[in-house]
């Protein structure tokens, strides 16, 4: 089966977002933020390509559909809820997360925190994460695959591919 790509890199595919790395049982860093910008590239068979419309899909749906993800951790604490060193519970007054990580106490907004379903918050994860989920959403509209591309700083950033 022979396929086409389509490369999207929009200049508003970003977030802003603070997050620690744990290398080991000792080591990680403190927190701190970074600027992401993400790329994506969608797959889909060449039989569905331009056809009659002379095109595969419009731009727009997908653009939102990849600004709406980048939304979503944008201005946000991002955490690692499958850490096993990462413990938490709400406050008694609901507004906070009480975070312990090994040494470490932190006390965070509850609507400026997201719990991902991850180890880790390395841009590794957070391409993997964001290559599922939208995935998901653009399946039905015929694409086959998708890579993200999450880049936290210039020059430094990981890729993941998702496909039927």
């Amino acid at each position: 089966m022979h396929s086409n790509t389509l490369h999207l890199a929009k200049q508003n595919f970003k977030f802003s977002s603070a997050h620690f790395l744990i290398f080991n049982e000792n080591s990680a860093e403190l927190l701190h933020g970074h600027n992401y910008r993400v790329k994506v590239d969608i797959s889909y068979p060449n039989e569905s390509g331009a056809g009659d419309k002379g095109y595969f899909i419009d731009f727009n749906v997908l653009k939102k559909i990849i600004k709406d993800y980048c939304d979503l951790w944008d201005e946000h604490i991002l955490l690692p809820e499958k850490h096993p060193d990462m413990k938490y519970q709400i406050s008694k007054s609901g507004k906070n997360y009480d975070i312990h990580f090994r040494d470490r106490f932190y006390s965070f907004p509850v609507i400026e925190t997201i719990w991902l379903p991850i180890t880790n918050t390395s841009v590794e994860n957070l391409s993997m994460l964001m290559a599922k989920n939208i995935f998901k959403k653009v399946k039905d509209l015929g694409v086959t695959k998708i890579c993200v591309n999450v880049e936290e700083t210039e020059g430094q950033s990981a890729s993941s591919s998702v496909g039927l």
